[in-house]
Order: structure tokens, then C-alpha cells, then sequence
């Protein structure tokens, strides 16, 4: 109770986005605690400028005199051939004195554990930590912090932080991705840009239809609106005192990829939101954080309506933005009338010069920047609200056509003066103390909330002839602070009364003080031959270990994922030898029950067939602990089951039960490279599925690893969320009501390609959306035997008895020919033709040859 009392007393942490040097001085500037930023290499939006070496060094210099901290994103899955650059890139983040570096790749957390344990390191939202298990999990990995998945709830973060010495970071404003990060690859297997890499290109923007087996756009008459994955932007301004009695230290703002003034204003907002959280009661409404005024700011800078996210549970079609993906501005008024290219506009809000608006028609909208406005004929510099104004405008508007201002130019010129070159704010109260006597150096003496320095004057203090030095000019010359992140608060003058010393002196003691308070000693810094030292053992161990961890032998085996007992019947009858069962349960099918799991187990055990149990990949707190019991229950059986874990929580929760339990590793665990598979096969692990976003380049540097998996056919799935569209949409989905409609019929997204991408929704209401495509390597077999590896995977989990049956034949000749032969003789002819006539959807290669950027 103490800690939770501590960690309760302690000041939130206010961390601001930066994706150029001028949003990272608006951040600052605007009372930031904190920056997260991104350099030109492994980071999770590469498209924003983000900052070179040199910028990086200048940033962290400029926030750390005003006692700012800089987090650098290395948030993306990093390849093998890359290791060398980010290596040299860690070393030069170390030395230039960053706080920490935020991580999704587990295989780089290792090694940073390992080569920089002196570094700081947080856990990036794209790790799909949501559980008190995944937290526990990286606890293991030196982790320091952890930014929850924007999908958790209040509840699940208060039981979290109360489980954890962990420092907890939670999204509080701007765009909410709609699927969990670090398990979405929309943008991937469309075109080639991955989330997991840096470069999403956000499908999930776009427009969409929900259309059945029919194709029947089945919202045709409902006007919901086209952009069906585009959900509201975030906002948790008034619930950030609930936010620090819950436990968390960090709010964080979303906005790598927004202009300065944005980042400004939502700081600057969110600063006086954190600073007045002592006057607001818990819950209270009678005291908000912001005012009403502050508030229209917040949706005057950019907004998509705002949401409280997954805060309070799930708000099903409350949390989309059905209409429109992109920023809809505040409220302006309407049309009155057009004539003579003027149109007149019925105020419900002031109007500037220099202010964007938008007009919502009929026939779409339409935006403008105002030029000149007249009221009653007289040009004027503002229209005041309930006032009718005319502004020039050659386009088409009806009368009653809604009116919206999307740029404010006032609050922009508010903005930008707030980290104008020059005129920076952000400054340290300093107290002084000048002191001594005549024929004595004088000595100032200088503190500030964190140091306190001492200079002497060049020269001794001399006897005044005509002016002493009074209290009133000490101040002045000692305040003459400038663009020093410092002023003058405080000065004692504590020398003879008729002293006198040249200003010169006193200048040169304020130059010497300031210049001290700003030599910041840099944190303990590594030798770079220690550094190199130990990258060279790493390397050895790594070495060492691929021919060491996990030595059994493997047979030559097709996997076959199925998630009921018809399918697994189904993969049996066709001669599978492993069976992956488990998995999400589809509303539209019956699943396995845990008794079922239990007696698959024991009837293949009889008949000589490989059978792990395969988990979910994103389960919440309480869906944990549920299999948790399962689990628990599980261990008690004659033989204990092999389970395939999907995520970190998962793997904890093994661990927790049995530290011996045998496991496998799925694909959502992203393993992209040797480091992090190295760490999964030193955990124990039996077995990895690699990562469907890796080429065949990549494959073949790590299939001389035993064990390693790789997916050759079955349903790509390419997002899983807790936002359900059919459900929403047609099901009336608000928070635990929903009429089900998933269980009616198939349902598809159509794009505007008019490709229609499989919705599953599984049993715990989250939807699954798949490609259109089925992807197929069979045609690749001998190549993937030729580098080496055992196992392919066949993902059939949404498939027919009848598909898995004559797949896993076809699959199970092809692999058990290449292994008779080594050499490889290739596939059968009428392989192909047999999966084209059962799939007639089509089929992709994935990344097999593309790969990602």
C-alpha cells in the first residue's frame, strides 16, 4: 500500500511527439516532461522528417538543460542484415546521453541486456503487451517501462500497475490505430509497407463496404458512412486524475507525423490539464481539467470527433469515424446565400483572415482559405458569432450547406510563437548568492532545482569612490539571462556596503555560472572497445548456441493448423503426422472445448501423431486468467500437452505453472531474426514459426536453426481487433449488447478495388480480417527443402472438412517426395490444379519473394 501511495504522489509525466526539430521545440517549449522521437533508421514512422545523428545530439542537449528527458523509437522489427548499422546506431545513442530507446523486437531487447545493460530500454506499444503476464514477462528482458496496447481498459491498467514495479505509459490523445499494433499486416500484404517496419500506408483509412456472400452491400440503406475501419481520435484529457490514482507515469501524445503547431497546442493544453489535477475531486464533473474554451482548442487543432478509446470497455460504432478519416474541424455556421462570387455565412463561431474552411454539401465538400471578410459591406478582420459575413468564394454552396473551420489562424500564430527562435519560455527559476568583502574575490553562488554551482569573480572586490554595488544592479547584470533556459528568482547580497566591482567581472561570473549549469554530466559512458568487446562475445554465444539450443531431431513434417474437431478429423484421415489444434474459436463454427483439447491429445498420442495445443494471440486480463485455470487444469493431465503460445503473457503464464512446460512459439510473435530467435529457443522453446512478412532470402539465413517453421499455405490474417464492424454496424453493438448478426452469414470488407477481404469474429467478440487471397507455396517446396528446413505450416483453420482433407494430402505427397529425394524432383503436375479448383479465390505468394520495406 505504501508503494501505490508513492507512486500515486508522483507527477504524471507529460510525453510529447516530435517528428521534426520544430515539433520537438514546440513540445518542449509547451511544458513536455518528456519527447519521443524517431532517427532517419528503425523507426516506427519513417515517413515523418525525423532526426540524424547531429539533430539528435542537439535535441537531447536542448531538452536536457531544461530538465526535458528524449526517448528514440528503435520500434520496428529489425533484419538480419541491419544488425551491424543498428549496433553502431545503439553505441551512438548511448554516448550522445538519450534516456532510453523504445523496442518491439525482442531479439534487440536481448542484446541490448546483453551489450548496453547501461541503457534504458521501454517497450513499445507494438510489442501487444495488455496483460499483467506480458508486463511480468518483460520484467525478464531488463525492460524499464511499458506502453500498454491502446486496447486496454481502466480496470486492466489498475490491475497491471498494482502487479508491476514496471513504470506503465498509456496513449491519452490522437489516432487510434483500429488494430492491436504489432499483430496488424494490412498494409503489408496490400502493398508491401508494413506496420512492423515503419512504412504502414493505412489502409484502414479508406473506404469499405460490408457486403455478405452475395456481395450485397448490407449497409446500403443505413448511411453509416464508407470508412468502416477509421476510428474516432483519442482524448483522455479529463480522466488523467483517474489516470495517476490508477498508477500510471507516463500519458503520452500520439502525433510523430503532425505539423508543430499541433504538437504545441495539445501540450500546452494537456500541461494545464496535469497542473490542475490537485483541484479536481476523483470523478468529478464539477471541476474539469480543461475549459470549455481549452476544449474547442483541442478539437480545433485536429480532430476526427474525439473518443475515450477502449477506457471504459468497448464502445463498438461509438468509437468510429464512419464518415470521415480525416481532420472535420469545429462547428462555423451555415450557408445563407451565394451571389456574385461573395458568399454570405451565418456565424456560429468567429471567423479571421487566413482561416481554412470546409462546406459540407450534398455532393461532397469543399474547402476554402479565407481571404477578405465584409460585414455589412465594411471589410473586416472578424466575423463574431450570431453575425452574418460575406467572403469571396468561386466555388458551388447551397443555402444551408454546414460550414466547418479546420485551421484556425489565430490559434496557429498562438502556436508557432510559443517555439519561435528567440523567444523560448521554457526557463529555470535560478536563486544567487553574491557574497565577500573589499580586497577579496567575490563569490556567486548559484542553485537551481537540480545543481548548485560556485564562481568567483576574476578580480578582487575593490572600495567604491563614487557608486557601491547596490542589491537593485547586482540583480540587473546578474539577470541578464537572455536565451539561457534560466532566470533570475532570487538574489542575497551579502558583501560590504561600500564594494564595488567592475561589471565586466560580474558579467564574466553570470557567463562562467550559466555555462557550468548547462556541462551536463553525461550518465557513466561505455569505452567503445569495451562495447566492442562484448558484441564479440555475444556473437560467440550466438554462435555457439545455433548448434547447440534445441538439438532434437526434427522430422521432416507438414503442421497442420486446425480449429475444430471436424478439421482435425479431416487432417488425420489425410495422413498428417502434426496437428496444431486450438487457436481462436469462430463464432461461425464450433471450436474445441477443453475437454475436446484433452481428448485429441490422448487419441493422438495413440496413434503416433504430433498434437500441440495452440493458444490465442491477443487475450485480455480476465480472458487470461480464465486460461490461466485451463491451463492449470491441463497440467494435471496424464501427459502433459505442448502448447504453441501466441504471446509474451502466454509464455509467462507457462513458466508460472511449470518452467519445463514444453512449448512452441507461433508467427504473431514476430520473429523476424536470428537474435530473436535465439532468445525464444533459450526460453525452451521446441519449435518457432517465422514471420510471414520475411522473404526467401531472409528464410534461408535462418533456417540453419532446428525447429524453425514456415508458413506455405493457408489464410493470411492480416489484422485482429476488439473493434467488431459487423457487429457494430448491423448488430447494435453498444459496449456487451450485440444481436450476434456474425453468426448469420459470411461477411466480407470490399475495398475500392472491389476486393473482398473474409471478416471471422472469434468467440470472445474480436474481428479477425484475413486476405483475400490464400497464400500458397507449393510451388516453392523444394526451394524452402533446399534451405534446410523440416516443418512447413499449413494454416487451415477457416477451411471446409473437405479443403483440409485434400490439401493436406496434396501438401503431404509433395514434402514426403522432396525428402525421399533430396535433390528435390519439384511437385506433382496436378498438384496445383487440385488447390485452384478448391480455392477458387486465388492465391499469393505473400512475401516469399516481395518481402517488405
Amino acid at each position: 500500500m505504501n508503494e501505490l501511495r508513492s507512486e500515486q504522489s508522483r507527477p504524471l509525466e507529460l510525453l510529447a511527439p516530435a517528428g521534426s526539430f520544430e515539433a520537438f521545440k514546440a513540445a518542449v517549449e509547451n511544458g513536455a516532461d518528456a519527447v519521443y522521437l524517431g532517427g532517419k533508421s528503425f523507426s516506427a514512422r519513417a515517413s515523418a522528417a525525423n532526426f540524424d545523428l547531429e539533430e539528435l545530439q542537439k535535441a537531447v542537449r536542448y531538452a536536457h538543460e531544461r530538465q526535458v528527458k528524449v526517448y528514440v523509437t528503435v520500434n520496428i522489427l529489425i533484419a538480419d542484415q541491419e544488425f551491424k548499422e543498428l549496433l553502431d546506431y545503439l553505441y551512438a545513442l548511448q554516448e550522445i546521453s538519450v534516456d532510453a530507446v523504445i523496442l518491439q523486437d525482442v531479439g534487440v531487447a536481448e542484446i541490448i541486456q546483453s551489450i548496453l545493460p547501461e541503457m534504458e530500454i521501454h517497450a513499445s506499444t507494438q510489442m501487444t503487451v495488455n496483460t499483467s503476464w506480458g508486463v511480468k514477462h518483460l520484467e525478464s528482458l531488463g525492460f524499464s517501462r511499458v506502453v500498454l496496447a491502446r486496447e486496454t481498459s481502466a480496470d486492466e491498467m489498475k490491475a497491471i500497475a498494482e502487479k508491476t514495479p514496471l513504470e506503465i505509459e498509456v496513449f491519452v490523445h490522437g489516432a487510434l490505430c483500429i488494430g492491436y499494433s504489432g499483430q496488424c499486416l494490412m498494409s503489408s500484404f496490400i502493398g508491401g509497407r508494413s506496420g512492423n517496419r515503419g512504412t504502414c500506408a493505412q489502409p484502414c483509412r479508406m473506404t469499405y463496404q460490408l457486403v455478405n456472400n452475395e456481395k450485397e452491400n448490407l449497409l446500403a440503406q443505413k448511411n453509416t458512412g464508407d470508412h468502416l475501419l477509421s476510428p474516432r481520435d483519442l482524448n483522455l484529457a479529463e480522466e488523467l486524475s483517474e489516470l495517476k490514482q490508477i498508477g500510471i507515469h507516463s500519458i503520452k501524445v500520439e502525433g510523430r507525423m503532425k505539423r508543430p503547431e499541433y504538437v504545441a497546442t495539445v501540450i500546452r493544453l494537456y500541461r494545464h490539464a496535469i497542473d490542475r489535477i490537485g483541484g479536481q475531486q476523483e470523478g468529478s464533473t464539477v471541476n474539469p481539467l480543461l475549459t470549455p474554451e481549452e476544449h474547442q482548442e483541442l478539437l480545433q487543432v485536429f480532430n476526427r470527433d474525439f473518443t475515450r478509446g477502449y477506457f471504459r470497455g468497448n464502445l463498438g460504432a461509438e468509437l468510429m469515424s464512419y464518415s470521415r478519416p480525416n481532420n472535420r474541424g469545429t462547428r462555423l455556421g451555415r450557408v445563407a446565400r451565394l451571389e456574385h462570387g461573395r458568399l454570405w455565412i451565418k456565424l456560429e463561431a468567429a471567423l479571421h483572415p487566413g482561416d481554412g474552411i470546409e462546406f459540407w454539401t450534398g455532393r461532397g465538400r469543399e474547402g476554402v482559405t479565407v481571404g477578405q471578410i465584409w460585414n455589412d459591406r465594411k471589410e473586416t478582420m472578424e466575423g463574431l458569432p450570431g453575425e452574418t459575413v460575406q467572403i469571396e468564394f468561386s466555388g458551388v454552396a447551397q443555402p444551408g450547406d454546414r460550414v466547418f473551420k479546420t485551421n484556425d489562424a489565430l490559434l496557429m500564430e498562438k502556436a508557432r510563437q510559443s517555439f519561435q527562435e528567440g523567444r523560448e519560455q521554457r526557463k529555470s527559476p535560478l536563486s544567487m548568492r553574491l557574497s565577500g568583502h573589499i580586497g577579496e574575490k567575490l563569490c556567486l553562488e548559484v542553485v537551481d532545482d537540480q545543481r548548485r554551482i560556485i564562481v568567483y569573480s576574476a578580480g578582487a572586490a575593490q572600495k567604491a569612490l563614487k557608486r557601491p554595488l547596490t542589491w537593485d544592479y547586482a540583480f540587473q547584470q546578474l539577470g541578464r539571462l537572455g536565451t539561457t533556459p534560466f532566470w533570475l528568482d532570487k538574489l542575497e547580497l551579502e558583501t560590504d556596503e561600500d564594494i564595488m566591482l567592475p561589471v565586466s567581472d560580474l558579467n564574466e561570473m553570470r557567463r562562467l555560472a550559466v555555462e557550468k549549469l548547462l556541462t551536463i554530466e553525461p550518465p557513466q559512458r561505455v569505452d567503445r572497445q569495451i562495447y566492442k568487446q562484448r558484441i564479440q562475445l555475444w556473437k560467440q554465444r550466438q554462435v555457439a548456441e545455433q548448434s547447440t539450443l534445441n538439438r532434437e531431431k526434427i522430422i521432416p513434417q507438414v503442421s497442420v493448423a486446425v480449429s475444430d474437431v471436424l478439421t482435425l478429423e479431416a487432417s488425420l484421415k489425410a495422413g498428417a503426422k502434426r496437428v496444431l489444434i486450438g487457436g481462436e474459436h469462430w463464432r461461425s463454427r464450433r471450436g474445441f472445448s477443453l475437454e475436446e483439447i484433452r481428448t485429441s491429445f490422448n487419441n493422438c498420442r495413440k496413434l503416433g501423431i504430433d498434437c500441440t495445443w495452440r493458444l490465442p494471440r491477443v487475450l485480455n486480463q480476465a480472458q487470461s486468467e480464465h486460461l490461466l485455470s485451463d491451463l492449470k487444469q491441463a497440467v494435471e493431465w496424464r501427459e502433459t500437452p505442448k502448447i504453441m503460445v501466441a504471446n509474451l503473457g502466454e509464455l509467462e503464464m507457462l513458466k508460472s505453472i511449470n518452467p519445463d512446460w514444453p512449448f512452441e512459439v507461433d508467427y504473431s510473435l514476430n520473429v523476424f531474426n536470428e537474435a530473436s530467435l535465439a532468445y525464444f529457443y533459450r526460453q525452451g522453446a521446441k519449435r518457432v514459426t517465422l514471420s510471414p512478412e520475411l522473404h526467401h532470402e531472409q528464410l534461408g539465413y535462418l533456417a540453419k536453426w532446428q525447429g524453425a517453421e514456415v508458413l506455405a499455405f493457408g489464410d493470411l490474417e492480416m489484422m485482429v481487433s476488439e473493434y467488431c464492424p459487423v457487429g457494430s454496424t448491423l448488430g447494435g453493438k453498444n459496449g456487451e449488447h450485440c444481436a450476434r448478426t456474425c453468426m448469420k452469414e459470411p461477411h466480407f470488407l470490399r475495398d475500392r478495388m472491389r476486393y473482398d477481404f473474409p471478416v471471422e469474429t472469434d468467440q470472445e467478440c474480436r474481428m479477425h480480417l484475413f486476405n483475400v487471397k490464400t497464400l500458397n507455396l507449393y510451388e516453392e517446396l523444394a526451394q524452402i527443402r533446399r534451405m534446410g528446413f523440416s516443418t512447413i505450416r499449413l494454416q487451415l483453420t477457416r477451411q471446409t472438412p473437405a479443403q483440409v482433407r485434400q490439401t493436406v494430402r496434396l501438401f503431404n505427397e509433395a514434402w514426403d517426395a522432396l525428402n525421399v529425394n533430396k535433390k528435390g524432383i519439384g511437385t506433382p503436375n496436378d498438384g496445383m490444379s487440385e488447390l485452384t479448383s478448391l480455392f477458387p479465390e486465388g492465391f499469393t505468394k505473400g512475401h516469399f519473394f516481395r518481402g517488405v520495406i
